[in-house]
């Protein structure tokens, strides 16, 4: 079972307590001792019972009291006496404000349209109007069936609606994300404009305010949740998930991520391998701040709660296991995946939590323009060779609105710049490889001289210092072969990172792929790969190696890239095909030199001379 820490329940404060209930108790005895006894007053009849019943925490109460939206009356809880003893009731209880009914909410701006319900105050539908789901079906302002809506239905009923409550204690968590909250406005709202929600029975009290304004997306949250009249932790949360994970290989983006004084961290599920220790994020762990921001992200979306106060925040890290149907027509029958679901809950340690909450794309300019601040583009995260992925992704845009208006060409167009500029040390690297194989009669000598020693013997020191002599006279790099692959190795991962951040990639179509952002659908890039990659290879020549072991690589290593490429982003694809077949070219052109020939007449005579 997870673990919640209360971060005010630090060590220490129940051995406080008890001795102030000791000295108050000693108190109280010698003051009962010294002080003489008042005369007994006459008896007077007891009063009648006040005939206030507490309200249901489930929303089938039936006639219950209710608060009219248009005119919501304020409480102020009082304290209870310390003096007061366990079990007795409160002074001075808040009057009861519950819905009879459950009723929607909707507030539309340029960019949203949020769907309340206030059963429990929170969001049932989060549609993006920029952006489309799955489905091929129209996004309009009047028909939004095609719009993507936010809002992952189902892990809902795991792990919860947005902008529900955490609490510490789980019983309250319950109460107050089941209540039947008074609006204050319903039926649909055009932006700017705020809706507030109320509740309150005999012992709890909770407001929940939301403004919206009319161009972002961004929506300004404050709580304040007391129970029996002192002010609680109960944090607005993002509990996890994002309505565009329609298959199980989108909840392997998930990722929680903050900024902590200037520093930018990044949570996936799992970090870590076997070399380092594998390390999970914990559910119900709570991280004290201060916090610009805080985020829970997949590919393309994120949700970023960013505090008013900075210093009293504390975060709680959401994380469960979810069963994701393989077929989401029909999710309640065949079989199911498990899939983890990253979630966060924010708030302010002292109890009422203002805050603002963006929910959108991650689109660079739009993380950038968060009105009022913080720059939120720590977001992306482009991985080891961000300084790479990162020109490259504005380079690609400028190709796209300038140049290309097609995201497929413009990523070819890029590959082929590419592999223009690495086209000298490719030719470098190429040349290298075919004096390799014209010296491999000398380096087979030094090797039959020296084969018969043990390789602890100080004398195998001396063959390779022959082999760097016989390198170093004929200007040979001994990897010069493998340089061209290892060369575009990095680019390969840049280009990756940059997919996996590039929203702008997401269901752009090039030729028969429909979305450049997913793996091709007729697997014809992943087969290219393959398919170049074998002739490359075997264009190629590879000194120093086993003719048998030199068969078995040319074979292994294309499928291997093969099966790598099968699933990955068809952009990925097109700039690895066509790498793939502009090093083939080079690699002919290469060895249909002058100095490409006599190697090659070199190994044919040799190939002869074993026969």
């Amino acid at each position: 079972m997870t673990q919640y820490y209360d971060p005010k329940n630090e060590p220490g404060n129940e051995k406080k307590l008890l001795l102030a209930f000791l000295l108050v108790f000693v108190g109280i005895a010698v003051m009962q001792y010294l002080v003489p006894k008042p005369a007994t007053p006459p008896s007077q009849p007891k009063p009648a019972p006040q005939q206030e019943q507490p309200a249901p925490t489930t929303p089938t109460s039936t006639a219950p009291t209710t608060t009219p939206p248009a005119t919501p009356a304020p409480t102020t809880p009082q304290k209870p006496a310390k003096t007061q003893k366990k079990g007795a009731p409160t002074p001075a209880s808040a009057p009861v404000k519950q819905a009879t009914a459950e009723s929607e909410t909707i507030v539309e701006n340029n960019n949203y349209r949020i769907v309340f319900t206030n059963h429990g105050a929170v969001v049932k539908s989060w549609i993006l109007k920029k952006y489309k789901n799955d489905k091929d079906k129209p996004c309009t302002a009047q028909d939004m069936e095609g719009c993507l809506d936010l809002v992952n239905h189902i892990t809902v009923p795991v792990v919860g609606y947005p902008l529900s409550l955490f609490s510490y204690d789980k019983d309250l968590e319950k109460k107050l994300n089941e209540a039947m909250y008074v609006p204050s406005v319903v039926g649909i709202q055009a932006s700017p404009s705020s809706i507030t929600f109320e509740y309150s029975d005999a012992d709890t009290t909770a407001q929940k305010k939301f403004e919206f304004d009319k161009d972002s997306y961004v929506v300004r949250v404050e709580t304040a949740i007391t129970n029996r009249g002192a002010a609680v932790q109960a944090f607005p949360q993002w509990p996890g998930g994002f309505g565009d994970q329609t298959t199980l290989s989108y909840y392997g983006h998930n990722e929680i991520t903050w900024e902590q004084e200037g520093k930018i961290t990044h949570k996936p599920p799992q970090s870590g391998w076997f070399l380092t220790g594998k390390s999970w994020v914990v559910g119900g762990q709570t991280l004290n701040g201060p916090f610009e921001w805080v985020a829970t992200v997949d590919a393309y979306f994120a949700a970023a709660f960013i505090p008013d106060s900075p210093k009293d925040t504390a975060v709680v890290t959401l994380h469960t296991q979810v069963d994701i149907p393989r077929n989401l027509d029909k999710p309640q029958e065949g079989p199911k995946d498990k899939a983890p679901v990253l979630g966060v809950a924010v708030g302010s340690v002292n109890g009422v939590t203002r805050e603002r909450l963006f929910v959108g794309p991650k689109a660079v300019d739009v993380l950038q323009s968060v009105p009022g601040g913080p720059d939120l583009e720590g977001i992306l995260d482009f991985g080891w060779f961000g300084f790479i992925s990162r020109p490259l992704f504005a380079w690609l845009k400028w190709t796209y609105y300038h140049w290309i208006p097609n995201w497929g060409w413009a990523i070819a167009f890029l590959t082929v710049i590419i592999n223009a500029v690495l086209l000298p040390l490719r030719i470098s690297s190429m040349k290298s490889s075919l004096k390799m194989q014209k010296i491999q009669p000398q380096v087979k000598a030094i090797t039959e001289k020296y084969k018969r020693y043990s390789l602890t013997d100080p004398r195998r020191a001396q063959m390779q210092q022959e082999m760097s002599a016989l390198y170093k006279k004929e200007g040979v790099n001994p990897v010069g072969g493998c340089f061209p692959l290892l060369l575009q190795m990095p680019f390969l991962f840049a280009f990756y990172s940059m997919l996996s951040n590039a929203i702008d990639l997401r269901q752009a179509s090039w030729m028969w792929i429909h979305d450049l952002s997913g793996a091709d659908p007729l697997h014809i890039l992943p087969i290219a790969i393959v398919i170049t990659m074998f002739f490359s290879q075997k264009s190629m020549p590879q000194g120093g190696m086993d003719p048998a072991q030199q068969r078995m690589m040319q074979l292994i290593t294309p499928l291997m890239l093969g099966l790598i490429s099968w699933s990955l982003p068809a952009g990925l694809g097109i700039y690895w095909a066509i790498s793939n077949i502009l090093m083939w070219v080079q690699q002919i052109m290469i060895n249909r030199t002058e100095f490409g020939k006599q190697v090659r007449k070199t190994v044919e005579k040799r190939a002869i001379r074993k026969r």
